[in-house]
């Protein structure tokens, strides 16, 4: 299904991108957040500027337990527009597309879940508790980085930590979330949270953090063991699939739309062609260099990005050399 897909591809951009309060395009520079989540101190569910369609303001519980005992809550359709509208990723997304996006979304947090409640049966005490959470899409884990450079794999979208709490004690698990472009197109719009069956094109990586002698006991044996027996699921392989697409211009092509048309439609004025062209090569480089789009980004916010403009555009140079690629820069 091509809306499924195409929805699917927005959810894991949005997921990426993380949950940040501030645009450029907004007046205020910033949104209240609360806690160390980074979460709207309020629910944003006003209708965006230049909306044009009435989208859904329900918002589904989940079945992750927070501190308090209750579910955490997804966001509705209303905001989780609101936020690509905030994050200026509303390019290339449809506001109808949104009911998809956000049963993508709910469903890869609940299949994430599930893969550390796997994890979790391996510790005694009180339930589990979701009590925080981070987005890290520009920091690759040490597994990520062993299966990209020792055995060839494309690296994962995203990356999540999540502080789960039994009792007293606290355990940090590390989830990369891997894309397989071959598959997107089977994506389909979930039937419920748990359909996790419904999206072929995304993989879960979800295991506890290396920061004691147990979590590692436990990846190291007692994790096998309960895979050897049926009654965890397997490990995603170190290798790709072979469906699995290595060639980043597809994701390139997938995240960057909006901003290939902003240029593409910059007109004659040269300031906004040359912030439309700047806006694509940062696009294009959070994809094939991260690190180097990211300390431009801050630098940018500070005020002294040119050192740090040059060194993403070198970046940039070197992997079209590597590539054959060619990427316009206006």
């Amino acid at each position: 299904m091509a809306s499924a897909a195409a929805a699917t591809a927005v959810a894991r951009v949005a997921h990426a991108d993380g949950c940040p309060m501030k645009s450029s395009k907004s007046s205020g520079g910033s949104c209240p957040i609360k806690g160390a989540n980074n979460m709207p101190l309020t629910p944003q569910q006003a209708r965006a500027p230049g909306q044009t369609t009435t989208l859904d303001k329900t918002r589904q519980a989940s079945t992750i337990p927070q501190k308090d005992g209750t579910p955490w809550q997804y966001p509705s359709p209303q905001m989780f527009w609101n936020a690509l509208v905030r994050k200026d990723k509303a390019d290339g997304a449809s506001e109808q597309d949104m009911e998809t996006v956000v049963a993508v979304h709910n469903t890869m947090n609940e299949a994430t879940w599930a893969k550390i409640l796997e994890w979790e049966v391996l510790r005694g005490g009180p339930a589990p508790e979701l009590i925080k959470f981070e987005g890290r899409p520009h920091d690759l884990s040490p597994k990520a980085l062993l299966k990209i450079y020792v055995f060839g794999h494309p690296k994962p979208f995203d990356r999540h930590d999540w502080v789960v709490r039994r009792g007293e004690e606290e355990r940090r698990y590390v989830i990369d979330y891997y894309s397989d472009e071959g598959l997107a197109d089977k994506d389909e719009k979930p039937s419920t949270m748990h359909d996790y069956q419904a999206l072929k094109s995304i993989a879960v990586d979800a295991r506890p953090a290396v920061d004691s002698v147990a979590a590692v006991l436990d990846r190291l044996i007692y994790m096998p063991r309960l895979r050897s027996e049926g009654k965890a699921s397997a490990a995603l392989p170190l290798r790709p699939a072979r469906t699995m697409a290595d060639d980043p211009r597809l994701l390139i092509k997938e995240k960057c739309v909006g901003r290939a048309k902003a240029l593409a439609t910059c007109g004659t004025d040269e300031k906004t062609c040359a912030d439309a062209a700047i806006a694509l090569q940062h696009c294009v480089a959070s994809v094939v260099c991260p690190r180097e789009a990211e300390a431009f980004r801050r630098a940018a916010i500070a005020g002294d990005a040119e050192p740090a403009y040059e060194a993403m555009d070198a970046a940039l140079d070197r992997w079209s050399a590597e590539h054959g690629a060619v990427l316009g820069k206006g």
